[in-house]
């Protein structure tokens, strides 16, 4: 029957494909596109709506911290939304040149922003302070050109992205206190206002840093400040006497990629029993963890061990295994086999752990990336020279420095 309604240049896949048929469960329709696999119409929805791609430029331009009125005059100037007098001239109205130079030419949105010979100016000396180059084209080009450029930290970043949503903002109020306000333009007014909105963005965002009182000592500031680093001493710890710890780590090169696990047995004594390293095929970083778990798990009961400790530096693989949260539909499988070795266990515990204290797992893990078939451990004469190191000092119960960025920000040193 197969044979005659499936396609044939589909047959080898469909044969090819494993059924896991479970005993006293019944069968269960899994809606692929949720993690639990239940249905939900918002899933379905999005499967079937047309979506536009993301723009980098909308992403960039709006931004909580900076003004609203801001970022929709930028928004308005790049999809030539503003009243400019080359627009005025489509309503018989007789053309006018710019206010802003002192060479006047057309009053469009390339000149007011981009390449009119005040603006010009403009963005030139706040790029220099920046070291940004000021080779473009059109005002789009110069916009991302300024949102391109590297930044060292988060306050360095808002300053960049607000930089340019600034200059543009003042060039628009110069231009039209010029037409309007009988103002004359001045480039001294419009540098000094966008440094003071530079500066109250900054100020509010972050309020612990004393912010300087020009613009390149800001700039300067903000490209040197740094994040306060938090540092937590971790360490491997001996399972208690008649138990053994296994510790266990899994993951992709991408995700999904190739895949794979290390681990290693220990005793009360911190005495290495066993450990291995095994390429997996291909997976997500999900399956490697859980792969590596069930791995570890069976070695573990085949060497006789009875009380046994689990530890993985996966916080949510602990979750799945504790039944605290509703792990995915796709590793439902190897969950299944991972709770039926658990039953077989007599005294069974499972903690997350710290990578850092994790090390000799991972540098197990790193080492299967490198191999094509599984190779096990017997003893630590035969672990992979990276690996040893990391091992010696466990059994020593020596402390690694777990470092964190966090995101509060200080001045430089």
């Amino acid at each position: 029957m197969l044979i005659q309604q499936a396609p044939s240049c589909q047959l080898a896949n469909i044969l090819a494909t494993k059924i896991h048929i479970q005993q006293g469960r019944p069968d269960q329709a899994i809606w692929k596109l949720t993690n639990d696999g239940k249905f939900t119409c918002s899933s379905a929805w999005n499967s079937i709506r047309e979506k536009r791609e993301k723009s980098r430029f909308n992403s960039l331009m709006w931004h909580r911290s900076i003004p609203f009125k801001s970022s929709f005059l930028l928004w308005r100037a790049l999809w030539g939304k503003l009243p400019t007098n080359d627009k005025l001239t489509t309503f018989g109205n007789e053309p006018v040149h710019c206010f802003c130079c002192n060479r006047p030419s057309m009053d469009d949105i390339e000149h007011i922003f981009n390449n009119g010979q005040f603006a010009a100016y403009v963005w030139r000396c706040f790029a220099a302070a920046a070291g940004i180059t000021t080779d473009h084209t059109s005002l789009p080009h110069l916009i991302n050109q300024r949102w391109s450029a590297k930044y060292n930290n988060d306050n360095h970043k808002l300053l960049l992205q607000a930089t340019p949503i600034l200059i543009c903002w003042n060039l628009w109020n110069n231009r039209c206190a010029s037409k309007y306000g009988g103002k004359l333009s001045n480039m001294s007014r419009v540098k000094y206002a966008i440094y003071k909105d530079s500066y109250k963005i900054m100020n509010t965002v972050f309020p612990q840093i004393k912010w300087p009182s020009n613009w390149k000592e800001l700039i300067l500031m903000g490209e040197r400040c740094i994040h306060d680093i938090k540092v937590t001493l971790v360490r491997w710890k001996k399972p208690p006497e008649q138990w053994v710890k296994i510790n266990t780590d899994g993951s992709a090169l991408d995700n999904p990629g190739k895949i794979g696990a290390g681990g290693i047995l220990r005793d009360h004594t911190g005495r290495m029993l066993l450990a291995f390293a095994t390429p997996l095929g291909e997976g997500t970083n999900i399956q490697a963890e859980v792969e590596a778990t069930l791995f570890g798990l069976s070695w573990s009961l085949e060497m006789g061990c009875r009380n046994i400790i689990l530890e993985v530096d996966s916080q949510l693989l602990v979750e799945w295994i504790m039944h605290r949260t509703q792990h995915p539909w796709s590793i439902d499988t190897q969950l299944r086999k991972l709770q039926k070795l658990i039953e077989q266990i007599q005294q069974f515990k499972c903690k997350y752990i710290y990578r850092e204290a994790n090390c000799v797992a991972d540098s197990l893990l790193k080492h299967s990336h490198k191999i094509t078939s599984p190779q096990i451990y017997r003893n630590s004469q035969q672990l992979p020279k990276e690996t040893k190191a990391c091992y010696q000092l466990d059994k020593q119960e020596v402390a690694n420095f777990r470092r964190r960025k966090t995101k509060r920000i200080k001045e430089p040193p």
